[in-house]
């Protein structure tokens, strides 16, 4: 990748970044207003912050909750692996497809960190999306204002997953959902 593409690419991101959670062109007092009464200071974005954009955040909403998806199997990895819960099984297979639950069941032990909120992520379809949202999230690592303007990208409220544990999901559920993107389009093709 060249400079100019580098460039390209930062300014693609801070314009993303930037637009996230912008309703409309209002003045500057109408936007401070709004944020008040929203209880949302916005607090500024550093460079640092558009160059850790992850590249998810530009993806179709569809794509993105798919891989959420991915990311919150991936942090259960230890929990699906002890339960005898069938409904519980048969709904992550509903989120991720029974041959992805497979590869999570048979992923090596340990290669994810354990999640403290993983446990509680299974009872329902929204807090599984909350733990994929915020596995995602933990990619971005530990910038507050980044973090506050991706959040706005998921239908849920993410889950706040310290970094350091998260980053492990992220990458599991990220290589898992590529191998089986990538799996689909060949046979489609």
């Amino acid at each position: 990748m060249n400079a100019r593409a580098d460039r390209q690419r930062l300014v693609a991101q801070a314009r993303l970044l930037g637009a996230i959670g912008v309703p409309a062109p209002v003045g500057p007092r109408a936007a401070r207003l709004a944020r008040r009464l929203s209880g949302r200071a916005d607090a500024p974005l550093a460079f640092a912050d558009i160059a850790a954009a992850p590249d998810w955040a530009a993806w179709p909403a569809e794509r993105r909750a798919r891989l959420a998806d991915f990311a919150a199997a991936a942090a259960c990895t230890e929990i699906l692996r002890r339960t005898i819960d069938g409904k519980c099984l048969a709904r992550v297979a509903r989120r991720i497809g029974e041959p992805a639950l497979d590869a999570v069941l048979a992923s090596p032990p340990g290669l994810v960190a354990a999640i403290p909120q993983a446990e509680g992520a299974l009872a329902d379809d929204e807090a599984f999306s909350a733990l994929g949202a915020g596995v995602l999230l933990a990619e971005v690592g530990r910038r507050p204002a980044a973090v506050a303007r991706l959040a706005e990208l998921f239908a849920v409220a993410p889950l706040a997953i310290d970094p350091d544990r998260g980053l492990g999901a992220a990458h599991a559920g990220r290589g898992l959902f590529m191998a089986f993107e990538a799996g689909a389009l060949e046979a489609a093709a």
